[in-house]
């Protein structure tokens, strides 16, 4: 019987901060040609076809604020094939609850995202709504505080003032939405675990 541990269709490396190969998995080669001595030290974007090896920022700043990424990787392997996959990107955790880097996973034996079943569909889409809501909250902030000053500012009158009061009540009006876009992204993922509560009930 084959090993675990050396099944080609799955790959698994420990990345530093900067996302540097640390570690991988002994079937690394035979996943993407490399041997693990050649890979480690080199940043992760060496085993990933370009489209993947551009979203790498993004990647680790969603594992970052939320602890994980999940989606679709391309791998680019030494012979320059690129090889399809589903991939986990997690937020390891060192002393003093500093980050130690990250672990990234990646099956070639998962069905692809327009296959994927209905619940971790759900957890991609609610990971991604949270993500729009957070960028969106820190631009709205300083705009609201900004405007905030304004109307406090005793020289603020007239026409002037009413425009800025204006603008306010409409920031609120965004927050709002933002804030129920954020509320339907955390449903989205209580749903799935209600559901598995349900079944195992």
């Amino acid at each position: 019987m084959q090993s675990f541990a050396y099944n080609s269709r799955w790959l698994a490396a420990t990345l530093s901060t900067d996302a540097v190969i640390t570690s991988l998995s002994y079937g690394a080669e035979q996943f993407t040609g490399y041997s693990p001595q050649e890979l480690v030290g080199r940043p992760i974007t060496q085993i990933f076809s370009d489209p993947t090896a551009f979203e790498v920022g993004r990647m680790l700043d969603s594992a970052n604020q939320w602890g994980h990424w999940e989606g679709d990787i391309i791998h680019r392997t030494r012979a320059g094939k690129d090889l399809e996959a589903r991939g986990t990107v997690s937020l390891l955790a060192g002393s003093g609850n500093h980050s130690a880097g990250y672990l990234v996973f990646s099956s070639l034996n998962t069905k692809s995202a327009g296959n994927k079943p209905p619940n971790a569909l759900s957890t991609e889409i609610a990971g991604k709504l949270r993500t729009f809501s957070h960028d969106l909250n820190n631009p709205l902030a300083v705009m609201m505080g900004f405007a905030q000053l304004l109307i406090l500012n005793p020289n603020c009158q007239g026409t002037v003032r009413k425009d800025i009061e204006k603008l306010y009540s409409e920031l609120k009006r965004v927050i709002l939405v933002v804030d129920n876009l954020h509320s339907y992204a955390m449903s989205m993922y209580e749903k799935p675990e209600k559901e598995k509560e349900a079944a195992s009930g």
